[in-house]
Formats: C-alpha cells, sequence, structure tokens
C-alpha cells in the first residue's frame, strides 16, 4: 500500500504536469508588425499599425480558444529593405514570432518574400502584391509563406482598363511610382488594352522616385498630353497631393482613377476636398454599408473624432481576425500547419472580400475590387468633411494563382514612357 506521502507526490507531480500543458495551450500569438512609420510609406503604415491594435484589442477580449490572446510587437521599417531585413531577423531571433508582417511598399515587401520562407515564418500582407518582383531577375520566390489582401496589381491595371473603357475614355495616362508597384499596375493596363482592341490610347507614361513631392514637370506634361483620363498607382510620398497640383494647373483630366491606398475618406481628407471631390479610386470596401459604418464608429471611438481610417487600414484590422481564427482553428503555432490552414480558412468582415482562403501561393482566392467616386455632400460616417464615397462598380478577379499570374506576366514588357501605345482601328 502506497504511503500517503507519495499518493500526494505523485498527484503533485500530476499537477505539474497537467500545469505545463496549460502553459503550452495558453502561450500568445506573437504577431510582428513589419510597419513603415517612416520613409516613403511613412505617410500610410501609422494606419496599419493602428488598424492591427483595435482588431488585437477586440480580440483580446474575447478570447482565442487555445492561446492566450495576440501579443504585439510593431518594428519601424523605414520603408528600407536592408532595415527592415535586420529588424526582422533581431526579432526572429529573440522574440520569437509566430506571424509577421505588414510592410506598406514593395520596396520593403520583397524582403519579407524572401524571409518567410528563410525562417519558415508565415509572412502577411494587407494590401495587394505586385507580380514584377517575381520576374527574372527577381531576387523572391513565388511561395506559400506570404500571404495578401485581395489581388495581384496586374488584375488591379486590368480593371482600370476596364473601367476607361466604361467610361468612354479615348485618351489615358499613367503617373506611379518608379519601382515594381507603378511596373506591375502598368502592365495590367496594357494587357487590357492589347487583349481588347487597343480601345483607347495611351498618350502618356510617366514615373516619378517615390520621394518626390513637386510634381510640376509631370503636371505640364500631363497638360500637354490633353488627356481624357488619368491612371495613378501609387507615387509615394507626395502621392496625395497630385491631384490637387493637377487642378491648380488647369491639368486636371475629366477621369481621375487612383489606386487602392486613396480608397476611403482618410485618404481624400489628407488630400482636401478640393483635390479629391470627383476622383475615383480602387476599392476594397462598400462605404454605404452599416457594418462599414460600424467600423468607422469603433475606429473613432478608439482614435478620436477627427480621426478617420486610413488607406487599407480596414484590410488589416480584418486580416488580424482572421490569423485569430488560424491559430484557433489549427490548435497550433506549429508554422507548416498554420500556412496549410490559412489555405483552408476565411474570415469575412466589411471588405469586400473575405481574407482567405489562400491559393497555393499566398494570393487571396475569390477576390473582388470595386472602383468608388468622391462626390460633393457630407456623410454620416464625417459630417465635418465636404464629399462622401459612392460604390460605382465592383468587378470579380479570374480563379488564378500567383504561379498562373506570373506565367501571363512574365513574357510582358512594363509601360514604357515615350512609346506609342495607339487607340485601335
Amino acid at each position: 500500500m502506497k504511503s500517503r506521502v507519495s499518493v500526494l507526490f505523485m498527484a503533485a507531480a500530476v499537477l505539474v504536469l497537467f500545469a505545463g500543458f496549460a502553459t503550452i495551450a495558453d502561450e500568445p500569438i506573437r504577431v510582428l508588425a513589419t510597419v513603415d512609420f517612416s520613409g516613403a510609406a511613412g505617410n500610410i503604415g501609422p494606419g496599419y499599425d493602428k488598424a492591427m491594435r483595435l482588431a488585437i484589442d477586440e480580440i483580446n477580449a474575447i478570447g482565442i480558444e487555445g492561446f492566450s490572446g495576440i501579443e504585439y510587437r510593431a518594428i519601424d521599417c523605414e520603408t528600407n529593405p536592408s532595415v527592415t531585413e535586420t529588424k526582422v531577423r533581431r526579432e526572429v531571433l529573440t522574440w520569437h514570432p509566430d506571424i509577421a508582417g505588414g510592410a506598406a511598399l514593395e520596396t520593403t515587401i520583397r524582403t519579407l518574400c524572401s524571409l518567410g520562407p528563410q525562417f519558415q515564418l508565415p509572412m502577411f500582407i494587407g494590401g495587394h502584391m505586385s507580380m514584377t518582383k517575381y520576374i527574372a531577375p527577381g531576387e523572391v520566390p513565388l511561395t506559400p509563406w506570404v500571404s495578401y489582401y485581395g489581388y495581384s496589381d496586374y488584375f488591379a491595371g486590368q480593371f482600370a482598363g476596364r473601367f476607361f473603357d466604361e467610361m468612354g475614355a479615348q485618351r489615358v495616362g499613367v503617373i506611379g511610382g518608379d519601382y515594381d508597384w507603378g511596373y506591375s499596375n502598368g502592365i495590367g493596363l496594357k494587357a487590357y488594352w492589347e487583349q481588347n482592341g487597343q480601345p483607347f490610347e495611351i498618350a502618356s507614361v510617366i514615373y516619378t522616385p517615390l520621394d518626390k513631392t513637386d510634381y510640376s514637370t509631370e503636371v505640364q506634361l500631363i497638360k500637354d498630353a490633353n488627356l481624357d483620363a488619368l491612371f495613378i498607382p501609387y507615387t509615394g510620398a507626395g502621392w496625395f497631393s497630385l491631384a490637387t497640383q493637377l487642378r491648380d494647373a488647369g491639368a486636371a483630366p475629366e477621369i481621375i482613377l487612383y489606386g487602392t491606398t486613396y480608397s476611403n475618406l482618410g485618404g481624400a481628407k489628407v488630400t482636401g476636398e478640393y483635390g479629391a471631390e470627383g476622383i475615383y479610386t480602387l476599392c476594397d470596401h462598400d462605404p454605404a454599408t452599416p457594418e462599414w459604418a460600424a467600423f468607422v464608429a469603433r475606429w473613432k471611438e478608439a482614435y478620436g473624432e477627427q480621426s478617420y481610417p486610413d488607406a487599407y487600414a480596414n484590410n488589416y484590422y480584418q486580416l488580424m481576425y482572421w490569423i485569430a481564427e488560424v491559430f484557433e482553428t489549427a490548435g497550433t503555432d506549429d508554422p507548416e500547419t498554420i500556412i496549410q490552414t490559412m489555405q483552408e480558412v476565411s474570415y469575412q468582415n466589411v471588405c469586400i472580400s473575405p481574407m482567405g482562403p489562400m491559393g497555393p501561393y499566398g494570393g487571396n482566392t475569390g477576390a473582388v475590387g470595386g472602383v468608388l467616386k468622391f462626390e460633393s455632400g457630407s456623410c454620416a460616417l464625417d459630417p465635418s468633411f465636404g464629399l462622401h464615397p459612392l460604390l460605382i462598380s465592383t468587378y470579380e478577379t479570374p480563379d488564378l494563382n500567383g504561379l498562373e499570374v506570373l506565367q501571363i506576366v512574365e513574357g510582358m514588357t512594363k509601360l514604357e514612357p515615350g512609346e506609342s501605345y495607339p487607340m485601335g482601328g
């Protein structure tokens, strides 16, 4: 017969064992935000951080089965690839994140695309992905280790071409940043132009340095081109002011279509009513839904009545809920299991598209894009601002994974300044 001491010892050992299991089960999900707080993307990165923090606060209040919650840490990548790599490597070795991401521009996103498979660390991007970084001699692999909301910028360019075609534009121009995003958007526009009988002339192509803020030279070139429509994917530090500078010079074409990073009143407020009125933008949400209004209300409650969600903010907000769903469904922080679960789990909130499930190369399957327009007259979302956004149309992306998109893009050359892209006969 066992002594009472030995029984108590065994009971204590069992309790310690179970306590050890409980500790493992109650570990947090460590999310490392690789956000650009400074540099060329310093004007949009902070909004991503705010969106993730807002979602994480809500998620932690609810709880995540099998985990103690989300532990969040943000680093400033400074829109600098070498800084991004140095800081991510440091955090991987010292803090051991379970998932990382959030960089704003392709200049820093491409670093995540290299480090994800290298460290076997799932990465995330809350915006759309440029495909030109993968084209030889591109330095990053096409990989399932980097998941991204929405669609590739090749499709963004396609949407722009379709929109201009539907609007009856005859002379179209492009001005974008001199880097991957500008190139891939231009390739998508060019592809639409080629595949649909050259329905308009591409009369002006301009690429600008990402640190440029004075567009006087470019504005004159656009004015001389006498355009019906202008596509502006993203130009960098002075991007929000381009529309205002065009209007000041009497050079604004009838149709100005910005890329998705201008896609809500947060972007319009930075530009101001004068610069934003009548402008169209690719978008990821329908601003007229009650769900969007509820999200804006939570944002204002957290960050002040005068604050408004920045570009892509809701994508990152939704993405945090998706990450929680993925880890809870997986029941583990094992990275390979997480990658597999990302391809099986989705989370839908007020975005047009759900976040996930992912395709085999990180692309968001079933993505939908939209176009909205800023029209005169304030709305309940922000009564102090004299414009309101109106959803004009939505476009579905083809059912293609990242490798299939890359195979399409790989044989194409980007739009080149000075080249001739005439309207078809």
